[in-house]
């Protein structure tokens, strides 16, 4: 059994559709499960109506819908449409679920608001329309796709808008909704993203979550590999949009692979790993334009000897919020009391750095930071240094190799650098710059580190 993940730009299209039905079919003797995005642009579409509704314009919101459910019609007929039974059907099922959401809408127009709970069920729409599209237009090319209700496979907590997964009761569901479809010889489809709490509510699991999906999918089915089809050859030595020359990694950890995750790298969702390394599963990251590439295999051992870096990620909108008092120096625990005050807003901290009587630590610029702020206020004094990017270099032993730091200073020659950490295990040696800069930043280190001769 195997997991295949499609992206949004991967079935955004009436022809990648076909190439991802195709990608499908070549592997149907591994016992597929197919794992689908919104297409393209749906979900931004869908959080806009709701934002449309809330304020009362209802109409606006509707349009929007309405383009959705016409985008989904052309994609429908384009591909279904020579089997006019399938189609009809396809087309029963869209006008349902539009007809659902268009409720919704229109009652979080009369109230004026969205509660955390309409929003998850109306942004989870978008999936669940291109799985069912998917599922009927791989019966027309003879294969045997079923559509299974994401609600069925995934179960969560009740956490509006990035819910948890329960992993024993998602195990139990999987065992019923897809295995005895596995067992017949079909290909289920599904949606990524969402899921369902306990309680019987739509939950989603924050953007970028469908490969979070597969990644459950795959841990809860005891896949062989979970493969993850975007529009980039794999995970690459740097974003290609900022070094056209980046180079695709063939091999790397699972440790390599949510570091760079983590800091930027957007091949991946950041949480996509961890059901994977639970099970040891490997995770198999490809192209849907380029599907005869071997893509970047993802596995505990990684590349055998492959020290030192491997790759760089950047993460912008950051903030470092810069705190300092005397009192670092006579009062124990008092860093924990700072921290204490993150967590009670629900800030995660990436990169730490102290000193005698300060600690600055970098979050992503966001609403909670003002009130963050205004509660440390009466135990340190504040200083937000705010538009600053994170770049991370990431590999393994770091501290290995002298080299590796002196090849950052000699890269950042001329770039005045805000902050700079080494993380604790050795995987990531990162810096925080000006975000103006930070794409030359990236230009300058990625030469020095992977182009000039060692």
């Amino acid at each position: 059994m195997i997991v295949i993940k499609f992206g949004g730009t991967s079935v955004g299209e009436t022809h990648r559709l076909r190439q991802a039905i195709e990608i499908v079919a070549e592997r149907r003797d591994r016992r597929p499960v197919v794992v689908v995005s919104a297409l393209a642009g749906v979900t931004n579409q869908l959080v806009a109506a709701t934002e449309a509704a809330a304020a009362g314009r209802f109409d606006e919101a509707l349009e929007l819908v309405t383009r959705i459910r016409e985008r989904h019609e052309e994609s429908g007929f384009a591909l279904i449409g020579q089997k006019i039974d399938f189609y009809e059907a396809f087309a029963a099922q869209l006008g349902r679920q539009i007809d659902q959401i268009t409720s919704i809408l229109r009652g979080v127009s009369l109230v004026g608001e969205t509660s955390p709970r309409a929003k998850d069920l109306v942004v989870a729409l978008g999936e669940k329309l291109s799985s069912v599209l998917f599922s009927y237009a791989m019966r027309t090319k003879t294969l045997t796709g079923v559509h299974v209700d994401s609600g069925d496979v995934i179960v969560t907590d009740d956490r509006f808008g990035e819910a948890t997964p329960l992993m024993p009761e998602t195990t139990a569901a999987a065992s019923r909704s897809l295995l005895p479809e596995l067992d017949r010889n079909h290909i289920p489809v599904m949606g990524g993203f969402f899921g369902r709490s306990l309680s019987g509510a739509t939950t989603t699991l924050g953007r970028g979550g469908s490969d979070y999906s597969a990644a459950l999918v795959g841990a809860a089915i005891g896949a062989e590999e979970i493969q993850i089809w975007t529009d980039v050859d794999g995970m690459m030595t740097c974003d290609p949009r900022v070094i056209p020359t980046a180079k695709v990694l063939d091999l790397v950890t699972y440790d390599e692979a949510a570091e760079l995750a983590y800091f930027g790298a957007k091949v991946l969702h950041p949480k996509t790993l961890w059901p994977a390394v639970e099970r040891q599963i490997p995770v198999r990251v490809l192209n849907t334009h380029n599907p005869s590439s071997p893509g970047t295999l993802i596995t505990r051992e990684g590349k055998s000897g492959a020290h030192g870096p491997r790759a760089l990620a950047m993460r912008g909108g950051i903030t470092i919020v810069q705190m300092t008092t005397t009192k670092m120096l006579e009062e124990s625990g008092y860093l924990a009391r700072l921290f204490d005050v993150f967590a009670r807003h629900d800030v995660a901290v990436d990169l730490v750095t102290t000193s005698e009587a300060s600690v600055s630590a970098t979050v992503d610029d966001s609403a909670r930071v003002a009130p963050l702020v205004r509660d440390l206020a009466p135990i340190a004094s504040i200083e937000l240094i705010r538009d600053r990017a994170v770049i991370a270099i990431v590999g393994r032993d770091l501290t290995r190799d002298p080299a590796v730091a002196a090849s950052l200073f000699r890269a950042l020659a001329g770039i005045p650098v805000s902050m700079m950490t080494l993380g604790s295990s050795g995987l990531n040696l990162s810096v925080a710059v000006d975000a103006t800069r930070a794409d030359e930043a990236v230009r300058s280190i990625h030469r020095t580190l992977f182009e000039e001769p060692a």
